[in-house]
Order: C-alpha cells, then structure tokens, then sequence
C-alpha cells in the first residue's frame, strides 16, 4: 500500500510539473525567425507594417514597429523620411523578427536605416480609419511589449512607458482578449494609475475608432469600477 502511495504521488507531482511547464511556455512570447517581409507601412495610430498574405499569413496582419536600440520609433522614421523621403502608404521590405505572445503582435527590425527597402514611388496604399465615437470600456492597462515577455510587473510599464512603447486597455470578451491601444496627451492619468490602480480593473472613457488593423482610444480619463 505504501509503493502505491509513493508511486500515485510520483504521478501527481510529475503532471503538476508538467502542467507548470505547458503555461510557461503558453505565455512565452513567440519569436520567429528574423526573415524579410513585405507590407505596407503606416505612421497611425503608431509606426507599423501591414504584412501582406505572402508573409505565409492568412490575412493581411498588421505589426507594430520596434527598432532595436532605439528609444523612439517615431524619431528613427522621421530620420528615415528625411533621407529618402515619405514612405507613408507604400510597400516596403523590412528585416526583422516577429514577436508575438499573449495577443501582442510586435516586428522588431534593425536600426540601420538600410534595413528598410521601399518598393514603390507612389504612396498608393490609402490609410484606414473609422469614425471616432465616445466610449466607455472596463479592463485592464498592459503594456504590450512587457506582455510578449510575460512580464506583467509595474518596473516593466513604467521602463516603457516614457520611451514611446504602447500601452493598452485590454478586455475580456467570449474568453477572448481584446486589446485598444491607447493614445495619451496627459501622461498624469497613467502616473495616477500606476500609483492608485495598478493591476486592477479600471474604467477608461475616451474616443474609440479602427485603424490600420488596430482598435484605438484616444484617452479621455481613468476611474475606478466600484
């Protein structure tokens, strides 16, 4: 009776193991192998690339833009821009390595502005937007580049938050995360919710509309859900 014991509790140990090791690796952003991929790159509502299906994707999938060892993306295009001129709405060809986990879609690519191929003279691609209506959402405020590497700590957000990284209301909705990227002016509110609110689900009022494969909130204000 005391083998059978030892050996049910030899089981169980092992498949608690097992399991801890499953949402480790669950939860673990995805990176995929540096490769050249074309799309279409947009400023709005946050420099990205919309991959096109030859990408070995279903649809086209938008990708939001990191420059390895740069602190502003918005900078590291406007230097771009300078160089070559616009690129808004036109096919382009990156190296970079995609990054994805627990929702967030990211493509990091070198900083080496010869890292970025335009294909196109013309900006032929047209960016779309809906129209921007009031709303109302409860959830909580990630920072989706801490989320790819499973970090949900406050000294992750707050090490993003001033170098440009994007933060995010995300929602539960029929057990499926969705996330609204969050466009800030008044950077108090999110000082006031790390301080007062972290990690707990908030109200955020604001202007809600679609862009270029990403929903957006031009934030208005944060209270508490009581």
């Amino acid at each position: 009776m005391e083998k059978l014991a030892n050996k049910k509790l030899f089981l169980f140990l092992i498949f608690i193991f097992l399991l801890v090791l499953f949402f480790i690796f669950k939860n673990k952003a995805v990176k995929l192998e540096k490769n050249e991929h074309t799309g279409v790159f947009f400023k709005k509502p946050f420099p990205l690339i919309k991959l096109n299906p030859k990408n070995n994707l279903i649809d086209p999938t938008s990708f939001l833009i990191i420059v390895e060892n740069e602190t502003s993306t918005n900078s590291f295009f406007s230097k771009l821009e300078s160089r070559f001129g616009s690129i808004e709405g036109k096919m382009v060809k990156v190296s970079g390595e995609l990054l994805t986990g627990n929702g967030a879609r990211f493509i990091k690519i070198s900083n080496e502005h010869e890292a970025v191929g335009v294909l196109e003279n013309q900006n032929i691609y047209p960016s779309e937007q809906t129209k921007t209506k009031k709303i109302n959402l409860d959830g909580k405020i990630i920072d989706l580049k801490c989320v790819t590497k499973n970090d949900f700590s406050m000294e992750c957000f707050q090490e993003n938050l001033y170098k440009g990284v994007i933060p995010a209301l995300r929602i539960l909705r029929n057990k499926e995360n969705i996330d609204y990227l969050l466009k800030i002016e008044d950077y108090k509110l999110i000082d006031n919710y790390l301080k007062n609110n972290f990690e707990t689900i908030v109200k955020i009022f604001g202007g809600y509309y679609y862009q270029n494969g990403f929903n957006v909130i031009n934030l208005d204000s944060i209270s508490n859900v009581k």
